[in-house]
C-alpha cells in the first residue's frame, strides 16, 4: 500500500513567487500569482534605454552635444607601465569624480551586515544605475566579497549605446577610476579573444557605464584584483555555449564573475507599460517571476519570461550568458540579496527602473558529519521542548557550532517515524529562512501533523521517535524527463493552481520506475496520469541530503 501524502507540505500562497520561493508545509493545494493581468506590451526591450544618472530626476535621451566627450585610451600610469589605460568616463555623472568623496560613500553603500549565505560568492548580478538610485542595492551584494581573497574579476556587461556583434573585449592594461587604476588579467584577456565569439570592438567600451559603474565597488571592496570587461550583445545558442565554454576555465578558486543588470524599465520613456493600476505591487511581482528563473539556474524559463512579458531587463544577454556559465555546477546556489525601484525612492511612478542584486555560490559537497549531528541536535531538543510545553523552543546560539552553512538560508523536510512508522513530516521546498531554523520550525509543525489528529504525538512517545532530516538543494527546471535519475532526483509538478512534490527517497521506498515516478505524481498534484506528457506541465527536481538518528533516544 502507498500511504497517502506520503510527505506532508503546504504551498504557502506568495504573490508572484515572491522572494523566489515556494513554500511547502502542509498541503497539496496551491495558488500562482502572476505579474498583472494586463497584457505585456509589444515592443521588444530597448537596448539603447538611458539608466538613471546621478541628477534630481531621472536622465532623460541626451542629445549628442550633450554626451560625455570620449575617453581616450591614455597611456599608462605607474600602475601599468608601458601599457595602455582606459580612462574613466562616467565620474561626475554616474558616480562622483572627486576621490574622497566617492570612497566614504562606497564605503557607506559597503556598511550594511552581510547575509549568510554560506560560502563566497563566485557571481554577482548587481545595477548599474547612478549611485543615488542604484547604490544600496550594490552595495548588499557587494559586502558579500568584501575582504574576500578574490585575484581575478571578470565584468560581463552591455552596450546600452551601439549594438555588439558578439561579444568583445578590449586590448588595455588597466581601467582608470577616480580611485586608481585597476590592471586587466592580460592572460584571460588573451584568452577570451582566442574565442571565435569574441572580438575587440572599440567603440562600445568608451563611454559604457554598466560595467564601469561597477569598478568603485570592486576598488573597495576586494582591492588587490586583476579584471577583464567583457561587453556582450545577442548571440545565438551555439555562440552563447561557445562563450561559456571559453569563460569557464578562467573561473577557478579566486575568480568573481560580476554581471552588470537593471531590471524592469518600466514607462513611456522605456516603452514599456505593461499594467496601469497596482505599478509598484505589480513591478514587484514581474521582478520576483524573473529572479526565480535566475536563481533555478533556468536559461531556458528565464528566455521563456523575457519573451511571455517583453520584460525590459536590459542585461538579459549578460544574464543568460552567466546561467549558462554555471549551468553545469550541480552544486551552485543563488539567492537574491537585495531590490529597490527607482519609483519607490522618488515617489513618481510614471517611469521606474527595477534594481536587483543576486549572489551565487557553490555548496560543495554540502554539510559535514558535524553539521549534520548539530541539525539532530537541534531537531531532537525541538521534539522534546514542543511536546512538553506546545512552543517552539528558543535557540541559544551559543549552545551550539552554527556554521556558516547552517545560518544560511537553507530548504528541509523534517520526518518523524516510530519503529518505522511514519508520525510526521513537513518541510519547505524553497529557502525561506536560515537552515537552522527551518529545522526548528519544520520539527515543531511535524509533531502536530494533522493526519495523525485522531493519534497525535505525545510527550510520551518522544523517546520512541526517530528524526531523519532531508536537506534540499535548490530546485531547477527539468526540460528533459528524459534526465531524472529514480533515487537521486525529487520532482515537483505544477500546472495551473495544482502542485505535487514528493522527495527523492520516496519512488525508491515504493520500487518505481521513472514512468511510476511521474504518473504517480501527477496523482499527487491532483493531475490526470498522464499530465507529465504535456508540455504546460512543469517539472522541477531537487537533490536532498538524507540523514538521521542512529536509534531512538531514551
Amino acid at each position: 500500500m502507498i500511504t497517502p501524502c506520503r510527505h506532508r507540505f503546504t504551498w504557502a500562497v506568495l504573490p508572484a513567487l515572491a522572494a523566489a520561493s515556494m513554500c511547502l508545509v502542509a498541503s497539496c493545494s496551491a495558488e500562482e500569482a502572476t505579474p498583472g493581468s494586463t497584457a505585456a506590451a509589444e515592443a521588444p526591450p530597448d537596448a539603447n534605454v538611458k539608466e538613471h544618472a546621478m541628477s534630481a530626476e531621472p536622465a532623460p535621451p541626451e542629445p549628442a552635444a550633450a554626451r560625455p566627450s570620449e575617453p581616450k585610451v591614455a597611456e599608462a600610469n605607474a600602475s601599468a607601465p608601458g601599457g595602455k589605460v582606459h580612462a574613466c568616463a562616467g565620474a561626475g555623472r554616474w558616480f562622483p569624480a572627486d576621490p574622497d568623496r566617492l570612497g566614504r560613500l562606497v564605503d557607506a553603500y559597503l556598511s550594511v551586515q552581510p547575509p549568510d549565505l554560506g560560502a563566497p560568492p563566485v557571481a554577482l548580478i548587481v545595477p548599474h544605475a547612478g549611485y543615488q538610485y542604484s547604490g544600496s542595492v550594490a552595495g548588499k551584494a557587494y559586502v558579500t566579497v568584501k575582504g574576500g581573497a578574490y585575484k581575478r574579476v571578470i565584468l560581463i556587461g552591455l552596450s546600452h549605446q551601439m549594438r555588439i556583434r558578439g561579444a568583445t573585449v578590449l586590448r588595455v592594461d588597466a581601467y582608470e577610476t577616480p580611485l586608481g587604476s585597476i590592471p586587466v588579467d592580460i592572460e584571460a584577456r588573451d584568452a577570451l579573444l582566442r574565442c571565435p565569439v569574441v572580438t575587440e570592438q572599440p567603440a562600445p567600451h568608451k563611454t559604457e557605464w554598466s560595467c564601469e559603474n561597477q569598478l568603485p565597488f570592486l576598488q573597495r571592496a576586494i582591492k588587490d584584483f586583476r579584471m577583464v570587461e567583457l561587453l556582450v550583445g545577442d548571440l545565438t545558442d551555439e555562440q552563447r555555449s561557445t562563450l561559456a565554454d571559453a569563460v569557464r576555465p578562467l573561473t577557478a578558486d579566486g575568480t568573481l564573475l560580476v554581471v552588470s543588470s537593471d531590471f524592469t524599465h518600466y514607462g513611456p520613456n522605456f516603452g514599456y507599460v505593461p499594467f496601469h493600476d497596482n505599478i509598484a505591487k505589480n513591478l514587484q511581482a514581474l521582478n520576483n517571476v524573473a529572479v526565480y528563473r535566475i536563481t533555478q539556474i533556468d536559461l531556458p524559463g528565464f528566455k521563456q519570461h523575457l519573451t511571455r512579458t517583453r520584460d525590459t531587463i536590459c542585461g538579459r544577454n549578460p544574464i543568460c550568458l552567466l546561467l549558462k556559465i554555471v549551468e553545469p555546477w550541480q552544486d551552485v546556489r543563488a539567492a537574491p540579496v537585495a531590490m529597490d525601484t527607482s519609483g519607490r525612492q522618488t515617489g513618481d511612478w510614471t517611469n521606474s527602473v527595477t534594481y536587483t542584486s543576486i549572489a551565487f555560490w557553490r555548496a560543495g559537497e554540502g554539510l559535514t558529519d558535524a553539521e549534520k549531528q548539530t541539525l539532530l541536535r537541534l531537531a531532537r531538543e525541538a521534539v522534546s521542548h514542543f511536546l512538553k510545553t506546545g512552543e517552539k523552543p528558543k535557540v541559544d546560539p551559543a549552545k551550539y557550532q552554527l556554521t556558516a552553512a547552517l545560518k544560511a538560508r537553507g530548504a528541509a523536510f523534517v520526518t518523524l517515524k516510530n519503529a518505522g512508522r511514519l508520525r510526521g513530516c513537513i518541510g519547505h521546498i524553497v529557502a525561506v529562512g536560515p537552515l537552522y531554523e527551518s529545522i526548528i520550525q519544520n520539527t515543531c509543525q511535524a509533531c502536530k501533523d494533522h493526519r495523525f489528529v485522531g493519534n497525535p504525538i505525545t510527550e510520551a512517545e518522544a523517546p520512541a521517535l526517530t528524526v531523519e532530516i532531508s536537506v534540499l538543494s535548490p530546485t531547477r527546471r527539468v526540460h528533459d524527463l528524459e534526465t531524472i535519475v529514480v533515487g537521486r532526483d525529487g520532482l515537483i509538478m505544477a500546472r495551473g493552481r495544482n502542485r505535487g512534490v514528493f522527495l527523492p527517497q520516496v519512488p525508491g521506498e515504493q520500487g518505481w520506475d521513472r514512468t511510476q515516478y511521474l504518473t504517480h505524481l501527477c496523482g499527487k498534484a491532483g493531475l490526470p496520469s498522464d499530465a507529465w506528457k504535456d508540455p504546460q506541465t512543469e517539472v522541477s527536481r531537487f537533490t536532498a541530503q538524507v540523514f538521521h538518528e542512529e536509534k531512538p533516544k531514551k
